[in-house]
């Protein structure tokens, strides 16, 4: 993570004159996304009834004890979860915790529910066999809304699966399946913010419905096992009220060595590995999404697809992001081979799609530009800066296709190379 967020502003040293127009574009984006934030703030910051209670959890808690207070806080994060009420709060102490389940919801007159770990402490969810996700928000209605979800570690049980057993599990089991957060078919107004989402068989995160805020999280490693091809974010869209606003949010975000293994039985014939993004915004305009989606400010790379890609879906803007060396699953050997036709970032049969001011440096072995951009209509590409990768040349008229000059950094990001080193099996290589 430091050494790309190093490289970013390096990057952005770059004087040329088309790259001055770029920048008073930028400052466009950049107001924008001022704009975008004090949009999102104001979302998320109604204020709590004055009844609202806060919950305690700790790893030494009990379920019999109030959870009131950081001297009598329950065992589990189910307790806690069971009895919120719109505008309260749970805070989870240090500890490793089961898979829960989040189905009250919070209000816009009460407040959003928020679970969050406290403050300097770092607890861990574990997703495993036990259930679909590692955080799952759902409830008989298709999923609560007004939910925060800050400051979790989540830990998925990747490591302890071969392709093997993935390969030969039942269609759509909870070992080889699922994601680290996720929610149901009606969830909107929900944040997930500052977690570390990693080691998932299925999606980092995944959120279908609306009004979704998804930032400063670091995700990686996810989406190794699951026939469904998953990615490390994913996002869709679909109306809970007419807006034509812009109402789901993707920033500040690191993701990295999400990959496919498993090719996705249930759309493809023969059976192909179809994703693997580090960003997906996937089929929307099905459901004739309305709302606009604004993705910007995020690092990805090494991801086994496109570091960002809009599949089916309109009403799309991406600015502002630094993609790298991502399509990795071009290299693979066969059967895990994919994304061979390339692209950082890409679009496909969508509608409205704006990519503007992302630097783009390609992976070497695929083409830079994705060939499906050309069934993309309402297309806005430019001021882009655009590397390596094959075939690389400006697409847009202010485009610039030059080296970014990022630089090494000395501190590896999260130890990155080595926790994919850890799991990768013999049978993949």
């Amino acid at each position: 993570m430091q050494t790309l967020a190093r490289r970013y502003s390096v990057s952005r040293k770059v004087a040329t004159s088309s790259f001055t127009v770029g920048i008073r574009r930028r400052a466009s984006a950049w107001i924008v996304r001022v704009v975008v934030s004090i949009f999102a703030l104001a979302m998320l910051s109604h204020a709590p009834s004055a009844l609202a209670t806060t919950y305690y959890v700790s790893a030494t808690g009990r379920d019999s004890n109030s959870g009131t207070s950081t001297t009598a806080p329950f065992l589990t994060i189910t307790k806690a979860a069971n009895l919120t009420k719109p505008g309260d709060i749970v805070n989870v102490m240090n500890g490793t915790y089961g898979p829960f389940i989040i189905s009250h919801s919070g209000s816009p007159s009460g407040g959003y529910i928020t679970y969050r770990a406290y403050p300097g402490h770092h607890p861990t969810v574990l997703k495993n066999g036990s259930t679909w996700d590692g955080i799952q928000l759902w409830n008989s209605a298709g999923g609560p809304s007004y939910i925060v979800v800050d400051g979790f570690t989540i830990l998925g049980n990747a490591k302890s699966i071969t392709v093997t057993q993935a390969r030969s599990a039942l269609d759509k089991n909870n070992t080889t399946n699922g994601n680290c957060i996720s929610g149901g078919s009606s969830v909107h107004h929900v944040a997930i913010r500052n977690n570390n989402v990693s080691y998932c068989p299925g999606a980092g995160i995944m959120f279908t419905r609306d009004y979704v805020y998804i930032y400063s999280n670091v995700i990686h490693h996810n989406s190794f096992w699951s026939p469904l091809d998953t990615s490390g974010i994913t996002v869709q869209g679909a109306n809970s009220d007419g807006s034509t606003a812009a109402k789901i949010f993707v920033y500040n975000n690191v993701l990295y060595d999400n990959q496919n293994y498993i090719c996705n039985k249930y759309q493809t014939n023969p059976c192909k590995i179809t994703d693997g993004e580090g960003i997906i915004v996937d089929s929307n305009k099905s459901s004739g999404y309305s709302g606009r989606i604004q993705i910007y400010n995020n690092i990805t790379y090494n991801n086994g697809g496109p570091g960002i890609s809009v599949n089916r879906s309109q009403h799309v803007d991406i600015f502002n992001n630094t993609t790298y060396k991502n399509n990795m699953s071009a290299t693979e050997p066969a059967p895990f081979t994919a994304h061979t036709v390339g692209g950082e970032i890409t679009a496909t049969q969508s509608n409205d799609v704006r990519v503007l001011n992302n630097i783009h440096y390609g992976n070497s072995s695929v083409p830079m530009i994705y060939a499906g951009l050309t069934s993309v209509t309402s297309l806005i590409w430019d001021y882009n800066i655009l590397f390596n990768g094959i075939g690389t040349a400006p697409r847009g008229a202010h485009d610039l296709a030059l080296n970014p000059l990022f630089v090494p950094s000395p501190f590896p990001p999260d130890g990155a190379r080595s926790a994919l080193g850890e799991l990768r099996n013999p049978e993949l290589e």
